[in-house]
């Protein structure tokens, strides 16, 4: 994981902690049923920002190495879960977890997947897990049948010179199986949603790395986007919808 990926975040913890999406609860039960999942693992979630993630493992009761390089989205994570006594934060990275060799039962990975060194981190996975571990990969991915989405996504590519090369939509399924090797792979996709004002909405843009923040040199660009919200918004709310899609090794 290169340093300004690791950086990239930072002055963005607050909107990321308000904004993005969290992860749907029925993935704790997805990975009872598809891999035996017990509270007894431990897991390690690797690139766990702020703890979008981390949050499912804590409730169902697992030990959780939190391994996170930013500092502050660390911090934020380590304020919001000051009450869990089965969590570890790490201030480490994918490649380089500082883990013991052989303990990790599973490994999770959401949206910060996309910034590792496949190669290295794919090696030191394979260091830290047991001989039946698990790797999960899971992200958020904006709905592609949604009119909203599809104007929003037309709308990045448009005006974000950097969008694309920066999404995880730049990895497909061929990849994955590639980087799972000799492990197969099984994915599985669920529906979910934000409901947003726009002011929450103008949060959710603002949170992505690659856009520019707001000020008088970007006031047309947030205008653009304002009109983008008002042509689908009903009642002065629109429906994010994201389909969350599991890749489980």
């Amino acid at each position: 994981m290169s340093k300004n990926s690791i950086e990239r975040f930072t002055d963005r913890v607050v909107d990321y902690e308000k904004f993005r999406p969290n992860y749907p609860k029925e993935i704790i039960q997805i990975l009872k049923e598809k891999i035996g999942l017990d509270k007894k693992w431990l897991v390690a979630d690797i690139g766990s920002g702020t703890g979008l993630s981390t949050q499912l493992f804590l409730e169902n009761g697992n030990d959780v190495f939190a391994v996170e390089p930013n500092r502050e989205m660390r911090e934020s994570l380590v304020h919001h879960f000051k009450t869990y006594r089965n969590l570890i934060a790490l201030n480490a990275t994918a490649e380089d977890t500082s883990i013991e060799s052989s303990c990790v039962d599973l490994i999770f990975a959401g949206q910060s997947f996309h910034w590792f060194d496949r190669t290295a981190c794919y090696n030191e996975f394979n260091r830290i897990l047991t001989k039946t571990g698990h790797i999960v990969l899971v992200w958020n991915q904006r709905d592609p049948t949604d009119a909203f989405q599809q104007e929003y996504e037309q709308f990045l590519r448009n005006h974000i010179p950097n969008y694309q090369s920066v999404s995880h939509k730049n990895i497909c399924d061929d990849e994955l199986r590639s980087f799972f090797a000799d492990r197969p792979m099984t994915k599985v996709s669920l529906p979910n949603q934000q409901i947003f004002d726009l002011k929450s909405f103008l949060g959710r843009v603002r949170s992505s790395s690659y856009f520019p923040k707001e000020g008088d040199e970007n006031k047309s660009l947030y205008d653009d986007l304002r009109l983008l919200f008002e042509k689908y918004a009903i009642s002065q709310r629109i429906v994010f919808k994201y389909i969350t899609e599991i890749y489980i090794s």
